[in-house]
């Protein structure tokens, strides 16, 4: 469509650079006006989302830049949402207090395998218990 538009600009371009304006005035004039009409981009209505106690937001994005960058989704379940810039970790809650205590308590994960971990049992054995009157 947009290529169309271009095309029929040139024409008309061209028509008036050729004729004499006297014969031709009206015309192009119009098909200006309709060409240009139609380069114009239509404008869509839509709401930009705020971002709730954007102040609060902005002072825990500030503080935790150096590590995370901290972002707001609009309309998801847990808005308020930080990607480690080193290890590439994303932490996400509904709550931007909430959002400074984990990121000021976030330990990544060891980088050690789990089977080099050590094992630890899932259960224990009851320690013997002496008989009564001992």
């Amino acid at each position: 469509m947009r290529f169309f538009s271009l095309l029929a600009l040139a024409s008309v371009l061209l028509v008036a650079a050729v004729m004499p304006a006297r014969r031709t005035g009206g015309l192009c004039a119009h098909l200006l006006r309709h060409v240009a009409s139609s380069l114009v981009p239509v404008r869509q209505a839509r709401v930009v989302p705020r971002i709730p106690d954007y102040p609060r937001f902005a002072e825990v994005a500030e503080s935790h830049s150096a590590l995370w960058e901290v972002t707001y989704r609009y309309g998801e379940a847990a808005p308020y949402a930080a990607r480690n810039r080193v290890t590439a970790h994303v932490v996400a809650v509904s709550d931007v207090e909430l959002l400074d205590h984990c990121l000021h308590v976030y330990e990544p994960p060891s980088p050690l395998r789990a089977y080099t971990a050590p094992r630890v049992r899932a259960y224990a054995h009851a320690p013997a218990q002496c008989p009564p009157g001992r």
